[in-house]
């Protein structure tokens, strides 16, 4: 099966031009109404506050850098850019207000059919990033038995106007892609553009979680990343499709793919070749954004909206999107599973192994996850005692 249907990717549009044109999005609701949604958020209803007074410490002292590519026209306010610029239509259409604030949005947030369209104009505001805290018992099995650890995500959401194809799709396909429809405003607003850092129980960096297309990538400190001095992570935004990758100041094409779907992944990891619609993000951090942090509490519009919150529009992949929590599968919210089926590592035999292991089961993607904690606490231990001879999996 195709692991994410939470937004028809960007890069739809990049294995099959013709399919596109005569293509429609058809139907009145989007991701937020796949099977399994109600029932994760019964059972794990969103918080009605926002962070406390030592979480909005902690948020602030680790609020990474996020570095913009020249020319970027950056980070924008949710709610007082994109939301007081535009209106709200019911399900059949009809207007309901040209005048949208966070508490109209929040009025109409659990109903599917609701669509909120922007219309930029020149007001001018602020870049805001949401800040919010989760605390999550993770279980890993361990050599000598199962263990579990206590998790803390911050997880910080950048926001922009509009979201873009990959700098990388190649130049006959971008020539053809913009008869048809801009390639710079594919879809409007992007704010999964989700860094997560992951600290442990005794509050040390462990990992790296960042939101990438349909997919995400876990980086551990001490390995693939090396941790800051100032406790503030560079992060670098693609090119005109906004995702993120830790901040290298040169140039570097990223491999990117639509769906984590097996071909997609062994071409992620380095072991196949690039599927059809399979197009490189491209990164250059030069400039790094200022912005303000805010906090607002996870049952919030901005999390949870089920509706659009962007124009709807006739080509696969370009509506809006519903709210950021809608960012996986269901069977993947919990976020030790994302953490863990997110880590692995380009050219590493043992994830490859363990990954085609994995697809023997129906929830391959579940099985990998379960495989890959394994190698996530042996590695996360061996960094974490610094044992002399200790070697990395």
């Amino acid at each position: 099966m195709a692991l994410m249907r939470r937004r028809a990717s960007r890069m739809a549009a990049v294995g099959g031009i013709g399919l596109m044109m005569a293509a429609c999005n058809g139907g009145d609701t989007n991701f937020s109404q796949y099977p399994g949604f109600s029932d994760y958020f019964a059972a794990n209803p969103p918080a009605a506050t926002p962070a406390g007074a030592a979480d909005r410490a902690l948020l602030v002292r680790h609020r990474p850098r996020f570095y913009l590519p020249p020319g970027h026209a950056g980070l924008i306010s949710f709610y007082d850019d994109y939301v007081a610029q535009g209106y709200l239509l019911d399900g059949d259409g009809a207007r309901i207000s040209g005048q949208v604030d966070r508490a109209l949005l929040n009025r109409h947030k659990d109903d599917p059919r609701i669509v909120f369209v922007h219309e930029p104009g020149t007001r001018a505001a602020r870049a805001v990033v949401f800040g919010r805290v989760d605390r999550v018992t993770a279980p890993f099995p361990a050599a000598d038995g199962a263990r579990s650890e206590t998790l803390t995500f911050l997880t910080y959401h950048a926001v922009f106007r509009h979201s873009g194809l990959p700098a990388g799709v190649p130049g006959w396909q971008a020539a053809a892609l913009e008869l048809i429809a801009d390639p710079d405003d594919w879809h409007q607003l992007d704010h999964y553009t989700a860094a997560s850092l992951v600290l442990g129980a005794d509050r040390g960096p462990l990992a790296l979680m960042l939101q990438q297309h349909n997919y995400q990538r876990t980086y551990l400190f001490g390995a693939e990343l090396a941790w800051p001095a100032d406790g503030r992570v560079g992060i670098d935004i693609a090119i005109r499709s906004n995702e993120l990758y830790p901040h290298d100041p040169e140039r570097r094409r990223r491999p990117a793919v639509r769906f984590p779907e097996p071909d997609s992944l062994r071409y992620l990891m380095g072991f196949g070749a690039a599927p059809m619609d399979s197009a490189d993000d491209i990164t250059h951090g030069v400039v790094e954004a200022g912005y303000e942090l805010a906090f607002l509490p996870p049952d919030d519009a901005f999390y949870t909206f089920k509706g659009f919150l962007g124009e709807r529009r006739s080509l696969p992949g370009r509506d809006g999107p519903p709210g950021a929590d809608y960012n996986t599968l269901p069977d993947l919210k919990p976020l030790a599973r994302q953490l863990t089926v997110s880590y692995w590592r380009a050219g590493n035999t043992g994830d490859l192994r363990r990954f085609e292991a994995a697809l023997a089961a129906d929830d391959w993607y579940l099985a990998f996850a379960r495989a890959q904690a394994a190698v996530f606490w042996r590695n996360w231990q061996c960094l974490r005692a610094l044992t002399r001879g200790c070697r990395l999996d």
